[in-house]
């Protein structure tokens, strides 16, 4: 149910003479009246009264619209389905939240493998200088290797290298000779660039930004919401304040029928008539306006429902009632379901979020870079080897011959294994950059969370007009409809006083232009009221739920997991703190 129709249940007494029975219908046809010659004297009973026909009824182009076959019949609901589904502000929404969720994947890129390969054919002929260089080359290489960054912002490769190199000349002792290598290699950093929060800050800040487009989607969906209720009461109240200005052109009209009765008969003055004249044209001029508010108001609901174009010729008429019913609200209970509720109070957080790993991050990069860094290599050698006296060192004239699995072996059974490892270190002397952008984004932090604080104020004084626009409304409908009531009674008794001589035909018109205002004014309280619900109902952030509107956020591409877990049950692997601050401080999400 939305907000106006679940207000449909049950009528206030206050509103239920609003509109259902007015002192006059526009549409009705009173009885001839029949006015005395002189009223004011006493021999006037003994005169022949004269008769005029009744006043017509005033017809508006508005009317036309209930029996239009192509007239919308359009209910509360069916606008706001027909807006959740059309409404160009939630496609870009929609199209933003999609961005975001690409954007998140986007992040995980940085722990892709990065698989690489070198296979090449290469001859070199080149004229010797000695006897001891060789005159040409042939070699065939093929190298591949993989290399990952950590979660912890460190990186590993691992290379494996083969090679087919036949030699001319030069006093080769293997030719052909069949060359591999595994190597491995790992760095870690130690100070700036550690940790898992460092090293995925973009990740954390991507996936804050897609709760916080989650969170504008939320938003969009109740401004819309807002926005189509809000449009409907206007179409609502365009079309009766249409009757309401009817009824005054109509007592304006039979004002001047009775003026006109009374100066055929020489009970008043020819110029009397110039007064009802005026006020019937006032009233025309209002009419005009008023029917033209209507077509305005019926633009607006089909530009926020998004209507396609050939429907915007066809009238809207609304057919979800406008009521009341009186609500009793908790100030208090909805300030604290606001700061539970609203998208921009979780959207306010996310940002804190987000600038807090900021700051994380550049406070380690303000960090002196101290890397550890280790490699591993196991070699193998093959080919075609020449025996080489051991004593002599000459060649013996004989040839061994081994395979490329022979340097595999070799390989994977480290015959011939080396190592190194260590520590990089680099030290910036005055870190001038670093320095400054943890103070600006320490800055920026604090900016943030006096941000949320604001908005957290915002809510709260956002919720408690709220709440006294509710109140004030109801009390609005209750002093308008007596106005009405003792507004009509007015009428009535001063039209009699005019018929009787004891008023003047200014002072009739100005009551029947008091009762006019109080018909709007009951009117405009009546969808004030609903008005200042569905207001309450955005400003505590249940509007979505009270108007029964399900729109499933837009679905997002999985995320990759590339690492287990299970890393990120050790706080030690964090540069900040994992653990939940205590002094107040927002975790980043």
């Amino acid at each position: 149910m939305t907000v106006v129709r679940s207000m449909l249940a049950a009528l206030s007494i206050v509103s239920a003479t609003a509109f259902a029975a007015p002192a006059r219908a526009p549409q009705s046809q009173p009885a001839p009246k029949s006015v005395p010659a002189t009223p004011s004297s006493p021999g006037a009973q003994s005169q022949a009264a004269v008769t005029e026909p009744p006043t017509a009824p005033v017809v508006a182009d508005t009317d036309a619209d209930l029996t239009n076959p192509q007239a919308l019949r359009l209910s509360l609901n069916d606008a706001l389905v027909a807006a959740m589904k059309q409404n160009l502000g939630i496609d870009v929404q929609r199209y933003n939240y999609l961005e975001a969720g690409q954007l998140l994947v986007e992040q995980y890129g940085i722990f892709d493998w990065l698989a690489t390969a070198d296979i090449e054919q290469d001859r070199q002929i080149s004229p010797p200088i000695s006897r001891f260089q060789a005159s040409g080359s042939r070699s065939t290489i093929a190298d591949f290797g993989v290399s990952q960054l950590l979660p912890t912002g460190g990186s590993y490769s691992v290379s494996f290298n083969n090679s087919r190199l036949t030699t001319t000349g030069g006093g080769t002792t293997v030719n052909p000779a069949y060359r591999s290598a595994l190597g491995v290699s790992v760095t870690q950093p130690l100070f700036r660039n550690f940790g898992i929060d460092v090293t995925e800050h973009n990740i954390t800040i991507a996936r804050n930004t897609l709760g916080i487009n989650q969170d504008l989607f939320q938003g969009v969906l109740m401004d819309t919401a807002v926005s189509v209720e809000q449009a409907y009461l206007n179409l609502a109240y365009a079309r009766q304040y249409v009757d309401v200005v009817k009824e005054a052109l109509f007592l304006a009209r039979d004002q001047a029928r009775i003026t006109q009765i009374r100066i055929d008969v020489g009970a008043s003055a020819p110029l009397d008539i110039l007064q009802p004249r005026v006020q019937i044209a006032v009233q025309d001029q209002a009419l005009i306006a008023a029917v033209a508010a209507v077509r305005d108001a019926e633009d607006q609901l089909r530009a926020v429902m998004n209507l396609p174009t050939s429907q915007w010729d066809r009238p809207i008429l609304p057919t979800s009632p406008i009521t009341y019913a009186p609500v009793t609200i908790n100030t208090e209970d909805a300030v604290a379901r606001a700061y539970q509720l609203r998208p921009e109070m979780h959207e306010a957080e996310l940002t804190t979020a987000n600038k807090q790993i900021q700051y994380i991050f550049a406070r380690n990069q303000a960090l002196p870079r101290i890397d550890f860094v280790g490699t591993y290599n196991a070699a193998g050698l093959a080919g075609t080897t020449v025996v080489v006296d051991p004593v002599t060192g000459l060649p013996t004239g004989q040839v061994t011959s081994t395979s490329f699995g022979n340097a595999l072996s070799q390989v994977f059974g480290a015959n011939y294994p080396s190592y190194t490892f260590g520590f990089n270190i680099g030290v910036p002397i005055l870190n001038i950059q670093a320095r400054a952008e943890a103070k600006r984004s320490k800055l920026d932090l604090q900016l943030s969370r006096v941000s949320e604080a604001q908005e957290r104020q915002n809510i709260a004084v956002a919720v408690r007009k709220a709440v006294r626009d509710i109140d004030t409304a109801a009390k609005e409908i209750t002093a308008s409809h007596e106005a009405r009531v003792a507004a009509e009674q007015n009428v009535d008794a001063e039209r009699k006083r005019y018929e009787n001589g004891l008023a003047t035909n200014f002072e009739v018109l100005q009551i029947q232009q008091q009762l006019t205002s109080a018909r709007a004014s009951e009117l405009q309280a009546l969808v004030g009221y609903n008005s200042a619900l569905v207001t309450y109902h955005r400003a505590v952030g249940d509007l979505l739920d009270v108007a029964d509107i399900n729109v499933a956020s837009p679905s997002t591409p999985s995320i990759p997991r590339i690492f287990p877990s299970f890393l990120e049950r050790y706080n030690w692997l964090y540069y900040g703190n994992k653990v939940p601050p205590t002094t107040g401080e927002t975790t980043p999400q």
